[in-house]
C-alpha cells in the first residue's frame, strides 16, 4: 500500500489552518527546502510569491478512531487519560506520540485508538497536562 504525501499549513501571519484542498485551490506547494510553502506564476518567476509565515504539517497516513487524518502536531486523547501529541524524531525519522504527562512515547499506530481533539496551534490550551484523581 502506498503512503499518501499531502501538507496542510498554520498561517503564523493570520493564524489560520489551511486544508490539503485550500492549498491545492491555491495551488500552493511545499518550497523545496521544506520551510514555507510559494506559488509559482508560469508567467515569469519574479510574480511567484513565497509563503515563509506558514508552516508545512505532514499527513501521517494514518486515521484516528473516528476516521479524521493525523497530521503532524495534532492533539489526541485516550478517553479519561492524558493528551497526546504528534510529534517527530529526528533521530528515528518517524512520527510518534508523546504524552503531556511524561509518559513513555507510543508508536503513532495507536492513534487508531484515540480521538484528535485539536492541534497545538489552534487549541494551545489543550497542551497543558490534566491532573486527575486518584
Amino acid at each position: 500500500m502506498q503512503r499518501i504525501i499531502k501538507f496542510r499549513a498554520w498561517d503564523t501571519a493570520h493564524k489560520k489552518m489551511f486544508s490539503p484542498y485550500e492549498m491545492g485551490q491555491d495551488e500552493l506547494q511545499l518550497n523545496p527546502d521544506g520551510r514555507g510553502f510559494f506559488n509559482a506564476s508560469s508567467l515569469s518567476p519574479k510574480l511567484s510569491q513565497y509563503y515563509p509565515h506558514m508552516i508545512p504539517l505532514q499527513y501521517t497516513g494514518l486515521k484516528d478512531k473516528n476516521g479524521a487524518e493525523g497530521y503532524y502536531t495534532d492533539i489526541l486523547n485516550a478517553s479519561f487519560q492524558d493528551n497526546w501529541v504528534v510529534d517527530w524524531d529526528e533521530d528515528e525519522g518517524n512520527y510518534y506520540l508523546r504524552s503531556l504527562l511524561g509518559y513513555d512515547p507510543l508508536p503513532l499506530r495507536k492513534m487508531k485508538d484515540m480521538v484528535i481533539i485539536g492541534n497545538i496551534w489552534e487549541n494551545p490550551e489543550l497542551l497543558k497536562a490534566k491532573e486527575y484523581d486518584k
